[in-house]
């Protein structure tokens, strides 16, 4: 998804909510409905909204702290990378 949310305020919206689902679907982002600056709904393209869902923000947040808890580990090469994998799932690695 981009970053380039973009806000729309409830009055511009009215009558033109069809040009403003257009263009977040287009350029891949959220578009925010602001009433007096403040966002109060969210309009995100159908095929990002899984993003969205709490699940994924768990997932997400979870990454978030392994990340910052030095919880990662590095590979020399994608086969490493494939191997370590294989050996965590309990796989054979010939």
């Amino acid at each position: 998804m981009s970053d380039d949310a973009f806000e729309v305020p409830l009055d511009e919206a009215d009558g033109h909510l069809p040009d403003v689902i257009t263009a977040a679907a287009q350029r891949h982002t959220i578009a925010y409905l602001t009433d007096q600056g403040r966002r109060v709904a969210a309009i995100v393209p159908a095929d990002e909204a899984w993003y969205w869902t709490p699940g994924w923000q768990a997932a997400e947040a979870e990454a978030d702290a392994d990340i910052r808890e030095g919880r990662t580990r590095s590979f020399d090469t994608m086969d490493d990378l494939f191997a370590e994998i294989d050996a965590v799932r309990g796989e054979d690695v010939p």
